[in-house]
């Protein structure tokens, strides 16, 4: 039973691999771009003058302003930087209740490595200024329903508690060859995680098992947008990132199996709602609630991307939110 399996799986799966590999070099050609600009902001210390445009929205969402620094430092660099930069500032801060700590954390879930992620909803096909734009303003809306909720309910209003920290990756900006090093490593990994998961997402659609997760994930996923076909690619970039769901996604429409439609949905959900173990670990490590920065941001994305993409297939909406990148008339 299981050779004859494998012996059926093994002429598809060279090609799935040919695919997977082929969509891993078209994301690199836009991620690569992305990690040395990034590099070079950290590089020549710009992230100070990219944050003071953003003091405002601290206030706005009830946060210090030095926090601004930190949450920039999440857009363009990594969570580790921006953890770092919040506890050299915490001598100095009055110290954040965990309502404030959950804003943070979620804001930054929401919106963090902008440049490489967005080059990755780029190569799926998507406008990377506007999935940008609605990542920042999706963020803030989020920060402000927290603050809210706060001052309505008196949630949340202790001092915030550290549980432990993951261990830091040291230097933000190490030496030019480490960094290369480090990134090449990075990129591996994406290209290994691709290709088996897409092994995996064939192995699940041969043992039948796609029937099943449509029916359990399929009603909350389609209220954002997406299709049965995207599923599994959403959930996958969902658990793990968007990097990895996003060449997925690239990899499945060019085998022509995801509609414009399934690509829209499911990326400017990935966009707004991934990696939810180690990112929401590290935030809850911090002092953030889980409740906030997992379940009720959940339900918020889901919200969120439910309206845009409704809207976005509106001929009067399409050219605004979507661009001409795709076309959502063909469903």
């Amino acid at each position: 039973m299981k050779k004859s399996m494998l012996s059926n799986l093994w002429p598809h799966s060279r090609a799935i691999l040919k695919n997977g590999l082929t969509a891993w070099l078209y994301v690199m050609k836009l991620t690569i771009p992305a990690l040395i600009l990034t590099r070079l902001l950290l590089w020549f210390d710009l992230i100070p003058h990219v944050a003071a445009v953003f003091r405002p929205v601290m206030g706005l969402v009830g946060l210090p302003a030095e926090m601004a620094l930190a949450w920039v430092a999440a857009m363009f660099a990594s969570f580790y930087v921006a953890i770092a930069i919040y506890l050299s500032f915490i001598p100095i801060m009055e110290p954040l209740t965990v309502s404030q700590i959950s804003t943070f954390a979620s804001m930054a879930l929401l919106c963090h490595s902008l440049l490489v992620e967005g080059s990755v909803c780029k190569a799926s096909g998507l406008s990377f200024w506007r999935v940008t734009a609605f990542r920042l303003l999706s963020a803030v809306a989020f920060g402000l329903i927290i603050k809210q909720t706060t001052l309505l309910t008196g949630w949340g209003t202790e001092p915030a508690a550290m549980v432990g920290l993951l261990e830091m990756n040291g230097d933000p900006t190490p030496p030019w060859l480490d960094w290369a090093l480090i990134s090449l490593k990075q990129t591996g990994l994406i290209l290994i995680l691709i290709e088996a998961l897409m092994l995996m997402m064939e192995l699940v659609k041969y043992l039948g098992l796609t029937r099943l997760m449509a029916k359990v994930l399929g009603p909350p996923l389609r209220l954002a947008g997406v299709g049965e076909r995207a599923l599994m690619v959403t959930v996958i970039g969902n658990v793990i990132g968007l990097g990895y769901g996003g060449g997925l996604i690239v990899a499945e429409s060019r085998s022509g199996r995801l509609s414009p439609r399934d690509i829209f949905g499911a990326v400017m959900l990935m966009s707004v709602f991934h990696s939810i173990v180690e990112d929401a670990l590290l935030m809850w490590a911090l002092g953030a609630s889980l409740l906030w920065i997992v379940g009720l941001r959940l339900i918020f994305a889901l919200l969120v991307c439910g309206v845009i993409t409704r809207l976005a297939r509106r001929p009067g909406w399409r050219t605004v939110l979507v661009g001409r990148q795709l076309d959502l008339s063909q469903g």
